[in-house]
């Protein structure tokens, strides 16, 4: 037994202990293993496959499965790190949702950042540290490929589904959908997209990690399809994004059999190349959709910064910075710009946003834990120490991270788990692997 050892997730049961108090005992936590297990997978599934399709149950889940983690908690110096971050990031919440009340924020809007800011993040962050010691980052990936093959199979479920029947046939997915098929564009309206832009990040950055050669191939194949029919810039730029960093980053991890830059070409180009192929081939044969319009689509939004929408929304957040000196003008309030009726408040261009918000004092504390954990990656990288399994959830979470400039994902509880789980997934080991890299 040893009562300092991190990775040990329960005390073992004393020796003194009766063999049938032990056998009960042991039978207890196998349950509440399994029974956690349980509620993780359909968490996720709820957040991952179909987000905010069922809010309520979701939340339920996420609730759940952060009291079925609590009894398996260990506290060691990374995740005390990332916790006292969190503390950090907490204090600014509440200060500014003062000045935000005092600037009249609606009531719904401080609900809301306190439930996004402080609760969601909070919950997430025990489920994550549950998962990962119960499950380890590598079953957990392997957890996220099927889950990947569910969202591809949701995205052609709602095509299908919504070309046939109508809109009214895919509420499920999203309330008052839309599918754009013309002139060789291809975009529909999911939640789901937001889920993929992670996911085509982390497996086009490390595809070494579906193990099954079949399986990567069609998977990858799959997700490029998805993305390429999404219309989404965000999306579409993950799959190259997540292919450079990954082959960026390949001569830098702890797997050994890599052993030359013509070797890590092949092994990260060949699955890139056949996934293209196949996804050309499925695309010309069974749609009308043209690689060529679909990356016009996406250099001219990148061209015009968005969109004219979007262009108008940074240039009223920087006149509200200008307005406040760069000190912050409290959660809940908003600008000129109403990019949301329902929630005037919010915003597409998050980072922007959150310096009119809370300052740029207040932005950078929000920060931190990111640009902390870019930092240890790359620190990792730099001495050989990375382990494939983190470059998958850097590439991903890089993705994501890039994506809140075009979609608040980041503020949405059901897409919060695209940015906690490589953080913690990354405290929970990072002491052990800086400590190799030392010997």
């Amino acid at each position: 037994m040893n009562p300092g050892n991190d990775s040990t997730l329960t005390p073992e049961p004393s020796v003194f202990m009766a063999p049938a108090a032990q056998s009960f005992t042991g039978r207890y936590r196998f349950t509440v293993r399994h029974l956690f297990l349980g509620v993780a997978f359909a968490l996720l599934v709820l957040a991952v496959v179909v987000p905010n399709s069922l809010p309520d149950i979701t939340a339920a889940a996420m609730v759940l499965t952060a009291m079925l983690a609590l009894p398996g908690l260990r506290i060691g110096p990374g995740f005390r790190t990332l916790l006292a971050l969190y503390a950090c990031t907490v204090i600014v919440t509440v200060l500014y949702m003062v000045v935000g009340g005092v600037h009249d924020a609606p009531q719904e809007a401080q609900i809301q950042v306190v439930t996004i800011y402080i609760l969601s993040p909070l919950l997430w962050t025990l489920a994550a540290d549950g998962l990962l010691r119960r499950l380890g980052t590598d079953r957990l990936i392997d957890w996220l490929a099927v889950l990947s093959l569910l969202c591809a199979l949701s995205v052609g479920l709602f095509f299908y589904l919504y070309l046939t029947r109508g809109a009214a046939a895919v509420t499920f997915f999203f309330e008052g959908a839309n599918v754009n098929l013309t002139e060789g564009f291809a975009g529909a309206t999911m939640h789901v997209y937001g889920s993929l832009i992670f996911l085509c990040g982390g497996f086009f950055g490390s595809p070494e990690l579906i193990r099954n050669r079949l399986m990567r191939l069609a998977l990858l194949a799959m997700l490029l399809v998805c993305a390429l029919t999404s219309g989404r810039t965000a999306l579409i730029l993950a799959v190259p994004l997540g292919w450079f960093l990954g082959l960026l980053l390949s001569s830098r991890t702890t797997d050994r059999r890599q052993k030359s830059p013509i070797f890590r070409l092949i092994r990260y180009g060949l699955p890139m190349l056949i996934a293209v192929i196949t996804a050309l081939f499925l695309l010309q044969a069974y749609t009308q959709i043209s690689l060529t319009r679909v990356l016009d689509a996406v250099s001219t939004k990148l061209a015009s910064g968005g969109g004219s929408a979007r262009v108008q929304m940074g240039h009223s957040l920087f006149a509200g910075i200008l307005a406040n000196g760069g000190l912050g003008s409290g959660h809940g309030v908003g600008v000129d710009f109403v990019s949301d009726t329902e929630h005037p408040w919010r915003y597409e261009l998050v980072w922007l946003a959150t310096i009119y918000r809370v300052g740029i004092i207040g932005a950078l504390i929000y920060a931190l834990p990111f640009v902390l954990y870019m930092a240890s990656v790359i620190r990792l990288a730099y001495r050989h120490r990375l382990p494939p399994r983190h470059k998958f959830m850097f590439c991903g979470f890089v993705c994501a991270f890039l994506g809140t400039n075009t979609n608040p994902y980041i503020e949405a509880f059901v897409f919060q788990w695209m940015y906690v789980i490589p953080l913690v997934a990354l405290a929970i080991e990072y002491p052990k692997a800086l400590k190799k890299g030392r010997e």
